[in-house]
């Protein structure tokens, strides 16, 4: 499967929860799909652990509709706060949905495949164009459904760091370019195919490589964008 920028949208939702009247946290996850077997299907949202455990039984979660116009639903809709499963490591967790007649409806055709996020510890060659797509300082949902994208390349290998929210060491890979704040918990996906000039390279197909976590600086000037690597995911997803 090739997902092309367009089409990637519909598998991210914007989370937004409100701190003081008018004042919102923003950030951004993805919807994510892991057939077990032929009779199990199960349906997550994934985004960065920082965003997770902020958000409330007031959270709302944004979504694109058929026609590309956002729609605002209560995270509860989809099961109750507790669903969330938290690494004890790395800035990643995911909430299981719990599928029901009020929520299906807007779940057609929304899933990133779980099998097509890299699970295995193996770093992202810097030769691949990355696409984020997210929601920086919460834009993207207003009347139209537009997520923003930045493309980059890793910078680095895995790299062990202080996470920004715990301090808590963690593997990490680099970006070339800075993050913004509502980019953390986005998807970084090669998403298979890159133009350069008139001519398109395919590959077999889209893969997501990491979670946004967000930028590091120093007092230079000097920014560059921290990932979580989704092999941390198998941890929290699996035996589903």
């Amino acid at each position: 499967m090739i997902l092309k920028r367009d089409d990637a949208f519909r598998a991210v939702c914007e989370f937004r929860t409100e701190v003081t009247p008018g004042r919102f946290s923003v950030g951004t996850g993805m919807f994510v799909s892991l057939q077990a077997d032929e009779n199990s299907f199960y349906g997550w949202i994934v985004t960065a652990g920082h965003v997770a455990v902020g958000t409330t039984d007031s959270t709302e979660i944004v979504i694109a509709t058929k026609d590309g116009k956002v729609e605002v639903l209560p995270l509860k809709m989809f099961g109750p706060i507790t669903n969330w499963k938290h690494h004890p490591v790395a800035d990643v967790s995911a909430f299981q949905i719990i599928f029901s007649d009020t929520n299906k409806k807007f779940m057609e055709n929304r899933f990133f495949p779980y099998d097509h996020i890299n699970t295995e510890r193996n770093a992202v060659s810097r030769d691949f164009e990355l696409t984020c797509i997210g929601f920086p300082q919460g834009l993207g949902t207003e009347d139209s459904f537009s997520p923003f994208t930045f493309r980059s390349y890793a910078s680095s290998g895995f790299v062990t760091l202080q996470r920004a929210d715990t301090g808590n060491l963690s593997e990490f890979f680099c970006l070339e370019n800075p993050s913004v704040g509502g980019y953390s918990g986005c998807p970084v996906f090669d998403l298979g195919y890159s133009t350069n000039g008139l001519m398109t390279m395919t590959k077999e197909k889209t893969w997501c490589h990491g979670i946004m976590h967000g930028t590091m600086s120093d007092n230079t000037g000097g920014k560059i964008a921290l990932v979580t690597p989704t092999f941390y995911l198998k941890d929290i997803m699996r035996g589903y």
